[in-house]
């Protein structure tokens, strides 16, 4: 009896001890299986990682690339804006000393101006008050305009060959501001060369009241020559 009761009690023990190893080879199994999955799954994020810095990589070089590229742009850009800026400045600097010294030869040329004529009438006649020495007060005039002249014709510039800006062709035109500064030149040419032969015209005057003022006695014959020679 007590032979089997210990065979039973060993039967027993075995039989807990081969369900306790089959627990844990069942167990072992789900770790082993488990361990796979999670290497498996651990292999495919670091490929995914690798790949992800790759073009990590790559964007962050084209990004240098790029802003490489604009910030060579911007300094291009820059360049150009202080040049044209620095034009503005220099074309309004040259702009306002060329008014000034035309403000001044239109001074000097209001300076020059001989007034022998009053209105009557309607019509410009030689005033009675005369110098003697009229024709050489013109001549005079005469000479100091034609000095005023040529500092004219010095400051204009000569727009047909000055280079002052590339239009959308790429070749070279003139500016407005070149334009504005012929046509300033011009308006006191002109003006200059009125008053020369207003005083051309006055000295005519002269001369033939003086030729005809031996045979008449009185001084309207003087007023009749001018408003003939302005009519005529």
């Amino acid at each position: 009896m007590r032979m089997e009761s210990t065979q039973r009690i060993l039967v027993q023990e075995n039989e807990r001890l081969y369900h306790e190893l089959d627990a844990a080879q069942q167990q072992n199994n789900s770790l082993q299986k488990l361990h796979l999955e999670l290497e498996s799954k651990s292999n495919t994020d670091v490929k995914l990682l690798v790949k992800e810095v790759k073009s990590l990589r790559s964007s962050h070089t084209e990004l240098k690339q790029e802003l490489s590229k604009l910030a060579k742009e911007k300094a291009e850009v820059e360049m150009i804006l202080r040049e044209e800026r620095q034009t503005r400045e220099h074309a309004t600097a040259a702009n306002i000393k060329l008014l000034h010294e035309y403000e001044i030869l239109r001074s000097r040329l209001e300076e020059c101006s001989v007034s022998f004529l009053i209105e009557e009438e309607n019509k410009l006649v030689l005033d009675a008050s005369i110098p003697s020495d009229a024709i050489d007060i013109l001549s005079a005039s005469d000479d100091r305009i034609g000095l005023l002249l040529a500092e004219a014709q010095l400051l204009a510039p000569d727009v047909e060959t000055t280079i002052a800006g590339r239009n959308l062709d790429g070749e070279y035109s003139r500016t407005a501001v070149d334009e504005l500064r012929k046509q300033l030149a011009d308006v006191y040419v002109d003006n200059a060369k009125l008053r020369k032969q207003m005083n051309s015209v006055i000295r005519y005057a002269l001369q033939t009241a003086g030729r005809s003022k031996g045979n008449e006695e009185e001084s309207p014959s003087t007023k009749t020559a001018l408003t003939k020679s302005l009519d005529g």
